[in-house]
C-alpha cells in the first residue's frame, strides 16, 4: 500500500470521526452523520480504501477515542449499536466496489440505498434483536425515525462522491 493510499484512508477515517460528533439522541441509536461520511468516502475512494477508512475509524473507537457517537472503548461494540458498527465497513466495501465499476449519481444513490441503508438497517436490527432481546420486527421499527434523513444522506453522498470524483485534481490523486 502506498503512502498516498494510507493518507486517503486516514483522511476518510478522520472525516467519519469528525462528522460523527454531530448527533441527535432519540433512543438506543442516535441520529448521526456517520453514514453520510461512510457512503461519500466509499463512493470516492472505492472498495479497498473505503473499507479500510471505516476499519481505521472503528479501531480508533475501540482503543478508546470517543468517535462513536461520543463514545469509545468496548461499550459501543457490545451495546445496541453493534450491528450498525459491523455493517459500516461491509457497506463501504460494497458501495465502493460498485462505484469503481459504474459511478453516476443515479447508480450511487441505488448503491447507497441498498448497502448504506438496507444492509446497515438489516445488520443493525439483528444487533438490536440480540443485544436488547427485541423481536426482529420491533428492531426494524427502531429504524423508522431515521428513514427520511438517511434517504437524504444517501442522495447527498452520491452527489458529493460523483462531483468530487469528477474534479481533475482529485481524479489525479486517486489514480496515482
Amino acid at each position: 500500500m502506498k503512502i498516498q493510499d494510507m493518507t486517503q484512508i486516514a483522511f476518510g477515517a478522520a472525516l467519519i470521526a469528525s462528522i460523527g460528533f454531530i448527533e441527535i439522541p432519540i433512543g438506543p441509536v442516535p441520529i448521526t452523520l456517520q453514514t453520510l461520511a461512510i457512503m461519500t468516502i466509499a463512493g470516492i475512494f472505492g472498495a479497498r480504501k473505503g473499507f479500510f477508512a471505516v476499519i481505521v475509524y472503528l479501531l480508533l473507537g475501540l482503543i478508546g477515542l470517543p468517535v462513536l457517537s461520543g463514545q469509545g472503548g468496548l461499550a459501543p461494540f457490545v451495546g445496541p449499536t453493534v450491528g450498525y458498527l459491523i455493517a459500516f465497513p461491509i457497506a463501504a466495501l460494497f458501495i465502493g466496489w460498485f462505484s469503481e465499476r459504474y459511478r453516476s449519481i443515479p447508480a450511487l444513490i441505488g448503491y447507497n440505498f441498498l448497502f448504506g441503508l438496507g444492509l446497515v438497517y438489516l445488520l443493525g436490527s439483528i444487533g438490536l434483536e440480540i443485544v436488547l432481546g427485541m423481536s426482529f420486527i420491533d428492531a426494524l421499527k427502531v429504524n423508522i425515525p431515521f428513514l427520511f434523513g438517511d434517504a437524504l444522506k444517501a442522495v447527498l453522498a452520491a452527489i458529493l462522491a460523483v462531483k468530487i470524483s469528477q474534479n481533475v485534481q482529485v481524479r489525479r490523486s486517486l489514480a496515482s
